[in-house]
């Protein structure tokens, strides 16, 4: 893929890694990372049949360090080759084998499948000082930049960014050619930056004007509730993300079930865990997306359930 004469920074031996920071001591919990390496996987496939529709591929997982830190694998293109025959020399015949991606092509889509394009403004964030020269970094862009927009593409990488937040030791994700044992990425998605409130999944191009609402599934734990049936504002925070913030309950069945005695399955306690479905009203203010005041809507409390 490189010119020739480029010399690449990575051995180009067919791996790409998914990579989940986690604090110092800790290891994420095997079904959280198991199910996002699962996406990512998906996701590259999706991106490889993007760039190249007429081709087949496979994801084949090669290693998974201690604590599914890494997920290592290799994507693989199937070929078609003439090889001569060993029957008669004079004689070719094609032969079907995969064949590894390059390593400049291998990179961009797994930046593909992990990094929004509203995460960071270019490749050059991501990759600018790996040691790529300008020609290869402009083919890593332009590759990128053709399979982001993939739907395909796009399904899995929300999916990643929904499983990563039920376990709260996944402080990070990222992606990139593993190096040595202990690799990890240089720079890597935030936990700050997985809730669709940041803007993380959408692919809207910069400058788009006027408003929009996005949807989202969330983890939470309830900080303030307003035990009446009413619309009010309910306090709620993320795990390992510092802060709260507000949202207006506007389940009907869940504010309904807070008016009969054993309507909701929970006893009143700290730390009551909720899975919950918000709408989230944006703005677009200069260029950059904002959520307007009181923008935050309870629509579904998942769990704790109501009661029949």
């Amino acid at each position: 893929m490189a010119n020739k004469g480029d010399i690449l920074p990575y051995d180009d031996n067919g791996e790409l890694a998914f990579y989940l920071d986690t604090a110092p001591g800790e290891l994420a919990d095997l079904e959280v990372a198991a199910s996002a390496a699962i996406h990512w996987a998906k996701g590259l496939k999706a991106a490889a049949k993007a760039l190249d529709p007429s081709a087949e591929y496979r994801v084949t997982l090669v290693a998974a360090k201690p604590g599914s830190s890494n997920w290592i694998a290799k994507v693989e293109q199937l070929r078609e080759r003439l090889e001569s025959s060993k029957i008669n020399q004079a004689a070719e015949r094609t032969k079907a084998g995969w064949e590894k991606i390059p390593v400049i092509a291998r990179i961009a889509l797994g930046l593909a499948v992990v990094i929004p394009t509203t995460a960071a403004p270019t490749i050059e964030y991501w990759f600018g000082d790996e040691g790529f020269s300008e020609t290869q970094k402009q083919e890593l862009e332009e590759i990128y930049r053709s399979v982001v927009d993939d739907p395909s593409v796009e399904a899995q990488r929300r999916a990643i960014y929904r499983d990563a937040p039920r376990d709260q030791k996944i402080t990070g994700i990222g992606t990139g050619v593993p190096t040595s044992e202990d690799w990890k990425p240089k720079k890597v998605v935030p936990a700050n930056q997985f809730a669709e409130a940041e803007g993380l999944f959408d692919l809207e191009r910069d400058g788009e004007e006027g408003e929009r609402t996005i949807p989202q599934t969330l983890d939470v734990i309830l900080v303030t509730p307003r035990l009446e049936n009413a619309r009010r504002a309910w306090t709620f925070r993320q795990e390992g993300i510092p802060g709260t913030f507000n949202a207006e309950m506007t389940d009907t069945d869940f504010l309904a079930a807070l008016d009969r005695p054993g309507g909701i399955r929970e006893t009143m306690r700290a730390n009551i865990p909720m899975r919950i479905e918000l709408e989230i009203d944006q703005e677009n203010v200069d260029g950059e997306w904002k959520v307007k005041r009181r923008g935050r809507r309870v629509v579904n409390v998942i769990s704790p359930a109501v009661a029949p």
